[in-house]
């Protein structure tokens, strides 16, 4: 009967949502959601502004995240939970490609329990969120660890837009356009991380140049 109250309020909170954040529409018609290394294709809609950097971001310390380095610059969002043995493995490989790609791609942690439903509305998890904050200190972890905002948490958990996390950890690949253009719902070594990013990266060059010639 829990189960069936908490989605219920779920549900809900979903719904009133949907109706208030129209970023995310436009999100989901700029988005091509594609495993690892997609082919170049020309994309159906633009976003008119960069989604993730329109968003309003905290860390999980509580402190605002400058959302403005979405804006121009791909990025590379691992959505992470403390109890995910494969998502905790690779972060300290994340933090070491954070610093290694610093300026060529933004590489975050986006904290998937950070935030509850409660009493239909989106609050802080605080014992999750402890838990994060404990992990993180005890990996001396450097790179940006995220609680999603509602756009995100809406983006993780509708499944409308066809990005409803499903399995952890989860990663989006995002343009320097905020379009997101695959999606690896899997984890990696840091050689394996490195392989998709330099693919990824290549992608969008290859694709910036077919787009002038064309």
């Amino acid at each position: 009967m829990k189960n069936n109250v908490r989605r219920y309020s779920l549900l809900s909170l979903l719904m009133a949502l949907l109706l208030a954040l129209s970023p995310v529409a436009a999100l989901a018609q700029a988005t091509q959601a594609t495993q690892v290394a997609p082919e170049p294709t020309p994309d159906s809609a633009e976003a008119p502004m960069n989604f993730f950097a329109q968003l309003k971001l905290h860390d999980i310390y509580g402190k605002p995240f400058d959302t403005s380095v979405f804006d121009g610059k791909p990025a590379f969002i691992n959505i992470w939970a403390t109890w995910c043995g494969p998502c905790v493995s690779e972060m300290p490989h994340l933090d070491e490609l954070a610093r290694e790609y610093a300026d060529k791609i933004t590489i975050i942690g986006l904290h998937s329990e950070g935030m509850t439903v409660k009493d239909q509305e989106l609050v802080l998890n605080e014992e999750k969120n402890e838990a994060a904050l404990a992990l993180a200190e005890k990996l001396g972890l450097s790179f940006p660890l995220l609680n999603p905002d509602a756009n995100l948490f809406v983006l993780m958990n509708d499944p409308s837009y066809g990005l409803q996390v499903q399995v952890l950890p989860t990663t989006w690949l995002v343009d320097e356009n905020g379009s997101i253009k695959s999606v690896v719902p899997s984890a990696n070594d840091k050689e394996g991380w490195q392989k998709i990013i330099d693919g990824f990266l290549k992608y969008l060059e290859e694709e910036k140049v077919g787009k002038t010639e064309g």
